[in-house]
């Protein structure tokens, strides 16, 4: 199934603007009707988006030879991790670990894998308490991520904060830091429930309709309620399967599977939109 330009393009709204227009069809509802477009009969989800899971019979030969890393990669991923850490100007704190994580250090890598790289501190060493340390390397990593579009071998670097403590859902883990596998892979004998996929996944892109009736109907307060509960039950859902079943988790894939269409950028959308018309002024007529 193809989707159209999956940048979206939210206006900078300046007062006084009409709010009415925002209801039309514009770049939301056509990529909407897009994504609900292929959801029809058997195909609910993208069939490569499913076959996407399937496990390889090796690891990403541009990022290893065997289970040993391309040298060329590490090099990189090791600078990349420190030029990170000296912009966050922390003189008294070191890194404990830099690490790979996630499929693209598994068998189950696709072209939808990200580079995850963590970068590992201990957040008892900061005065603050952990909650807002979190919260501040949360943000200062989403602003790096929205900032930069760093690329090896065309797929992506995510950077990631993580806390010694933090708890990690992965079946692979390598240390860039000491050239050495933290967790190794192992090959599995691997079957996804692609109908369980399927159903789970509709039933979540049955919800964009109802938004999208909030939306066309001017309200929209109640677009951004439905959205920040959508998206907060998704994350549920996702943490909870990952706790369970890790990342093979039918919840995990039921998330990747969303991730990998144009879903949960629609969602940003029609909040973003939503708010936007909801600040701005309408025009006094004369």
């Amino acid at each position: 199934m193809q989707f159209p330009n999956p940048k979206i393009l939210i206006e900078n709204i300046a007062a006084p603007v009409i709010t009415r227009p925002f209801a039309q069809l514009d770049e939301i509802g056509e990529m909407h009707e897009a994504a609900m477009g292929g959801m029809k009969d058997d195909l609910k989800v993208p069939k490569h988006v499913l076959d996407s899971f399937n496990i390889k019979d090796h690891l990403n030969p541009e990022f290893w030879d065997g289970y040993k890393i391309n040298p060329q990669v590490q090099s990189r991923l090791l600078k990349l991790a420190g030029t990170f850490f000296k912009d966050l100007e922390l003189p008294n704190i070191k890194m404990k670990d830099i690490l790979l994580v996630g499929s693209i250090a598994n068998f189950n890598w696709s072209r939808y894998s990200d580079i995850d790289l963590h970068i590992v501190l201990d957040f008892d060493e900061f005065e603050e308490g952990r909650d807002f340390i979190k919260k501040h390397f949360d943000a200062e990593k989403s602003l790096w991520n929205d900032k930069h579009e760093i690329k090896m071998f065309g797929y992506p670097v995510e950077i990631y904060i993580q806390d010694t403590k933090e708890k990690l859902s992965a079946a692979a883990v390598y240390s860039i830091l000491t050239d050495k596998w933290k967790l190794r892979p192992e090959k599995e004998s691997f079957k996804i429930d692609k109908a369980l996929i399927k159903r789970k996944v509709q039933k979540i892109f049955d919800k964009l309709n109802n938004i999208k009736d909030n939306y066309e109907n001017f309200d929209y307060q109640g677009v951004i309620d439905k959205v920040t509960a959508l998206k907060a039950t998704i994350k549920q859902m996702r943490q909870s399967g990952l706790e369970k079943g890790g990342e093979f988790s039918t919840e995990n894939l039921v998330f990747k599977v969303l991730r990998r269409t144009q879903f949960m950028e629609i969602l940003d959308s029609y909040k973003n939109k939503s708010y936007d018309a909801q600040m701005s002024l309408e025009e006094e007529q004369p």
